[in-house]
């Protein structure tokens, strides 16, 4: 008896959790790639260029835009991301065409993720570049939520009309470079 009360449970969980999904409960996708890239909503900036005491992508438009959301305390941030983010940098930091902004966006570990750690990730990777802050706080814009990441490190690359071409976890550096370098020459990249 005991056997048939649990097959008839978990029949009736099944069941149950397959009508959830028939009903349109469907998993959120990470990321907005090919929309409009959202306005930013940050506040909080360190090295910004001289004139500007904000900063928002429509800020860039004609340009490409690289773009890291991380958190202090995100290991893959440290030891993956940053160093990538410095390659493109160094390699390209120069140019007109393409800029390049850093915005820790915590939704986690708030006491480590705070603003005042934005300035020692600036400096441990010899980034200088605008670096912003926008931690996540309910009932207030979120980045995250506007692009949808899905967690950190979080890549996105916005073309020169505004568009989210890429977003994700990982930015492999040597591909990002080789696309890089076809922007800038006006070739198209696959």
């Amino acid at each position: 008896m005991r056997f048939c009360s649990l097959i008839f449970c978990l029949v009736l969980t099944a069941t149950f959790a397959s009508g959830l999904n028939a009903l349109g409960n469907e998993q959120v996708q990470s990321g907005i790639q090919g929309l409009e890239a959202p306005p930013l909503g940050v506040k909080s900036w360190i090295q910004l260029p001289e004139d500007r005491e904000t900063l928002d992508i429509s800020d860039y438009r004609g340009k490409t835009v690289v773009m890291l959301l991380f958190q202090n305390t995100c290991e893959a941030c440290q030891k993956r991301a940053f160093p990538t983010l410095k390659i493109l940098v160094d390699k390209f930091g120069d140019t007109e065409k393409i800029a390049f902004l850093a915005i820790q966006t915590p939704f986690e570990d708030f006491l480590d993720n705070t603003e005042s750690k934005i300035q020692s990730s600036a400096e441990n990777f010899g980034l200088k570049i605008p670096f912003g802050h926008l931690a996540k706080t309910p009932g207030f814009y979120s980045i995250n939520a506007a692009y949808r990441t899905g967690g950190t490190p979080w890549w996105v690359i916005v073309n020169q009309q505004g568009k989210v071409d890429y977003n994700g976890f990982y930015l492999n550096p040597e591909v990002a470079v080789e696309n890089l370098e076809k922007i800038l020459d006006g070739k198209p990249v696959n």
